[in-house]
């Protein structure tokens, strides 16, 4: 006898077995690029999360970081207010008090810049100093890395060295944590002035 004309099915709602295999590659496939799609979103989420796009009539746009802790300083400590900041930041919690307690010098009226390393490493930080640039403070703020910069606000041979905090930048210029001043902003060009009189002193810190 001849079996034309009869068609094989499955043994589920009598849906046609090359009709069923067509429609699971292609329940497959749909997943497999959403799961792609995911993968992707959350990579490049991962990077941007740590900061924050602000729009401010000061300055515009610009990136700031995430739940950074300021304190204001006393006189002559913006040394530990400074190192404060970041340690918080990091999960390291201790006041500014504290901390000049072990690195402010009475008779310097101020903090060393190798103290500031020291401090931190020793409180299981990592943590080096190193001569930065533009560039390279906009990637570190970008993901999420408060730095900690030695500016020198004097004039001709006077110094006066201060401590501030990197909190974000813009296109025109970097705000600062800096003095008893939260989110000040600073043009680029002012910046770089008085930062290069420190040859770029740069304090970088994060987790082990």
């Amino acid at each position: 006898m001849k079996a034309t004309g009869i068609r094989r099915e499955s043994a589920v709602g009598g849906i046609p077995i090359g009709i069923r295999f067509s429609t699971c590659c292609l329940f497959l496939v749909a997943c497999w690029f959403l799961l792609l799609s995911l993968s992707f979103v959350s990579g490049c989420a991962h990077g941007s999360s740590k900061t924050v796009l602000q729009q401010d009539k000061r300055y515009g746009y610009a990136h700031i970081i995430r739940g950074l802790p300021f304190y204001p300083q006393e006189d002559y400590q913006c040394g530990p207010a400074s190192l404060a900041s970041v340690l918080n930041y990091w999960g390291s919690a201790v006041s500014p008090t504290d901390i000049a307690k072990h690195i402010y010098s009475r008779s310097a009226r101020g903090t060393l810049n190798v103290d500031m390393v020291l401090y931190a490493e020793a409180r299981g930080l990592e943590a080096f100093s190193y001569s930065g640039g533009l560039d390279d403070v906009r990637a570190k703020i970008e993901a999420g890395y408060p730095l900690i910069v030695l500016v020198d606000e004097g004039f001709s041979f006077y110094q006066v060295n201060h401590f501030m905090v990197l909190a974000g930048y813009s296109d025109d210029g970097v705000i600062v944590n800096s003095g008893r001043k939260e989110g000040k902003f600073i043009p680029t060009g002012a910046f770089l002035k008085l930062w290069e009189r420190t040859k770029f002193w740069t304090l970088f810190i994060r987790r082990k």
